[in-house]
């Protein structure tokens, strides 16, 4: 009988190198955040002592998003990732939620489709072994103090309050995060999560593409060195040309696909992360 255990750190190990199996490029840091964020949104698939798959949700008032879901190769076809979805989407509930977002695998479109999942956008993640911008522009990094300014704008685009996530990216030394300001407000702003030999870019929300491309030179040029990867809308065809001049390939595409009402959306835009939105 297949049962679900709320994840803990002796998980992570397990979650890393299964969601690897998929080349998703996760790390333990990876879990680890998402488990601070949402302690009892982070599932686990056992039979007996055997674990069979991970499902990973995060909740933002009445906006949720599903992340992770993977069932180990032996235990697919057999219901398991169903049971995880099923729960998850119980535990978002449970806690308020109205609509839920998710990035799907294309070969999971249809099976997120039975569950009520209708389809939006489509994303595009993109890679680049150290980006060289040689930007001219100088921005101090946001604090703590800063992410009230951030929020106004990022409830807007983002369409739910992600204060959570943007406190914890900002406060981790060796992040970036850099806004622009405009009058005692901001119209802009860039983050990314730093790690050992990697980074991801995102989140991002602007009002314009001058804007969004200024914050990413700035941000880019200090990622040299390491393995950056990024993921934004297709139809941003202005940032996706300017990240191609800065040496910049698509890995693969997703489809971005909501449960209920879509999140407003109405600026140029960029992914925290296929996992949290």
């Amino acid at each position: 009988m297949v049962q679900i255990k709320t994840m803990s750190a002796e998980d992570f190990s397990y979650a890393t190198q299964l969601s690897n199996t998929a080349d998703w490029n996760m790390s333990d840091e990876d879990f680890q955040l998402t488990v601070n964020l949402e302690p009892e949104g982070c599932f686990v698939a056992y039979q007996g002592s055997e674990r069979l798959g991970i499902a990973t949700c995060i909740s933002y008032g009445k906006l949720g998003w599903f992340g992770n879901l993977i069932v180990a190769e032996p235990h697919r076809g057999k219901g398991v990732g169903a049971f995880l979805v099923k729960h998850a989407l119980e535990y978002l509930r449970g806690n308020g939620v109205e609509t839920v977002g998710l990035y799907a695998v294309s070969n999971l479109v249809g099976f997120y489709r039975k569950f009520g999942f209708r389809k939006d956008i489509e994303f595009t993640v993109l890679h680049k072994q150290s980006p060289t911008a040689a930007s001219k522009v100088k921005l101090t990094q946001a604090k703590e103090q800063d992410v009230s300014a951030l929020m106004a704008l990022d409830v807007e685009c983002f369409g739910a309050d992600r204060r959570k996530l943007l406190n914890a990216i900002i406060s981790k030394e060796g992040n970036l995060c850099y806004c622009l300001p405009n009058n005692g407000e901001i119209k802009g702003y860039v983050a990314a999560k730093v790690y050992v030999e990697m980074a991801e870019v995102g989140p991002l929300i602007c009002k314009d593409d001058d804007s969004a491309k200024m914050l990413l030179e700035v941000v880019m040029d200090r990622l040299q060195g390491l393995y950056v990867t990024i993921c934004l809308p297709k139809k941003e065809i202005s940032l996706i040309n300017f990240l191609s001049r800065l040496g910049f390939e698509e890995d693969f595409s997703v489809p971005r696909m909501f449960l209920g009402s879509p999140s407003a959306m109405k600026c140029v835009y960029v992914a925290e992360s296929l996992e949290r939105g």
